[in-house]
């Protein structure tokens, strides 16, 4: 089978299309799509390699959907499904992936492959933060800057649910999304700046990496809570010293959290899709920004 792996840390460069065996495992799934992560690039430039470790070689793409080829228990060989592979030692974008059957759950009929590969990383990201590090109340006030990518959507989608007052800080192409999604006030990062507005929050998710929790503090509400979502290890450490203001989304994959995923109801956007064989100019374009909501790639 065809598979996406890197023998060494860089750039895009490093990554090559290989020919592997087939893999072994509890459950295999033959790829239909998967989905495009910053956590992708990542791993493969090394600035995770104190959870992925040094050896080589390695695999490329977390999450998934497809169709069970072997199945077991509760999932069948045919079964529409769609998962996570390992988070730091991934795997997915092959045309084959072996998973455990706690990393999977059946595909919703309501939605596409691209779709559900769309949900597991950037969805259960939502839903951890909000079920895990926040107890939004109806009214409060959430700010949700990068709103327009990958997560976003999802994290506005949630916050209303929950009843919370949503302003979005998103790109000129994202705002219509965000609008359409239901945020109270939307911001165009290039013409306002949501730092100088005088409005505080009671919570501040930062999704587009540009947000420090010292940036964010003087406009969170006496508890307001701070939410990173791609913490490196100079950030795990500064977050013990916040009295609990600080907090870190380290995304955990459960069978019941895919479950709650998969029966929410969220609306995915995809505004990109590649076929696997361009990976490279895929995570090219991806990394650049400016996608708004996902983007997949199509395996077969």
């Amino acid at each position: 089978m065809k598979k996406i792996t890197y023998n060494r840390f860089g750039g895009t460069d490093v990554l090559q299309l290989t020919e592997a065996p087939m893999p072994a495992g509890e459950i295999i799934v033959k790829v239909k799509a998967v989905s495009i992560n910053p956590l992708d690039w990542k791993l493969w430039q090394g600035e995770m390699k104190l959870m992925s470790g040094r050896t080589f070689p390695k695999s490329v793409g977390i999450d998934f959907a497809g169709i069970v080829e072997q199945g077991n228990g509760k999932f069948r060989t045919g079964d529409e499904v769609f998962g996570i592979a390992s988070i730091f030692k991934g795997g997915a974008l092959a045309e084959y992936v072996a998973v455990k059957a706690s990393d999977l759950t059946h595909k919703p009929k309501a939605i596409t492959f691209e779709e559900a590969a769309s949900l597991p990383v950037a969805g259960l990201a939502a839903l951890q933060i909000f079920d895990k590090l926040l107890n939004i109340q109806p009214g409060m006030q959430v700010l949700i800057n990068g709103a327009g990518g990958g997560i976003g959507p999802f994290a506005i989608q949630l916050a209303k649910k929950a009843g919370a007052i949503v302003t979005a800080v998103a790109g000129p192409a994202a705002l219509e999304l965000v609008t359409k999604l239901g945020s109270d006030v939307v911001i165009n990062y290039q013409q306002q700046n949501v730092l100088t507005s005088g409005k505080r929050f009671d919570a501040i998710i930062d999704l587009a990496g540009t947000m420090t929790y010292k940036t964010a503090k003087p406009i969170l509400t006496k508890k307001g809570i701070y939410v990173n979502t791609s913490p490196g290890p100079k950030e795990m450490i500064g977050s013990l010293f916040s009295g609990g203001r600080y907090k870190l989304l380290m995304l955990k994959p459960l069978a019941a959290s895919l479950e709650k995923l998969a029966s929410a109801g969220l609306q995915v956007t995809i505004s990109k899709r590649y076929d696997f064989r361009d990976y490279k100019k895929a995570y090219d374009e991806v990394k650049r920004g400016g996608i708004v909501g996902k983007a997949v790639f199509v395996v077969s």
